[in-house]
């Protein structure tokens, strides 16, 4: 699937017609991708491109460190992670 692919498949679809399953699923599967691709790449790349607003990146962060029980503390000892590739 290519990125102008996804991006049909989900224009037209209002986000207050989802329920809150319908998102874990789509982001617990673009979050198994990303990782996976990172892994073959053997580096970090950017996961969203610039139409994705600072708060809208911080929320969803925050909501991810929030599933996983992880703290900003966790998160800084993790962030330099990607810098080192």
């Amino acid at each position: 699937m290519s990125a102008s692919d996804a991006t049909v498949a989900l224009q037209g679809i209002d986000a207050a017609s989802l329920t809150p399953d319908d998102i874990r699923a789509v982001l617990t599967a673009a979050t198994h991708w990303y990782a996976s691709a990172v892994e073959a790449a053997g580096q970090e790349f950017r996961p969203v491109d610039a139409t994705i607003s600072a708060t809208e990146a911080v929320t969803l962060a925050c909501a991810l460190l929030r599933s996983q029980d992880l703290t900003p503390f966790d998160l800084a000892l993790w962030f330099p992670r990607g810098e080192r590739q």
